[in-house]
């Protein structure tokens, strides 16, 4: 039985393989622009809330857009917030940009994303 032992080293080889980086340049403009790098699997850069903002990332597969908007309860106030997002989520493109009328309401939509 040659083929047990080949098929074990062919799926050793595969489980060896890692799986691509994650990891965004965010940004977020009001009277001044904020950028932090974000990695994530594994988790680093120099995002404030790493390890969090991973984590709803990694529940919608990396796509900003899906994240779950939260209930917020937000004043009226207008002061705009502009954000950005590129990079890569498990070895596939992403890129957001959104603008949102404050910083309760990006808050509220992005959840740790852009709390940096």
């Amino acid at each position: 039985m040659v083929l047990l032992p080949m098929a074990a080293a062919a799926a050793a080889l595969i489980s060896a393989v890692p799986v691509p980086q994650s990891s965004f340049v965010l940004s977020v403009q009001t009277d001044s622009i904020r950028t932090a790098r974000l990695h994530c699997e594994p988790t680093g850069g120099d995002h404030a809330n790493a390890a969090e903002a991973c984590g709803a990332l990694s529940e919608v597969d990396g796509r900003i857009e899906d994240l779950a908007t939260e209930t917020a309860v937000c004043t009226f106030q207008y002061a705009p917030v502009r954000v950005t997002a590129t990079g890569t989520w498990r070895g596939r493109e992403r890129t957001f940009t959104s603008e949102y009328a404050n910083s309760c309401l990006l808050r509220a939509s992005t959840g740790p994303v852009f709390a940096f």
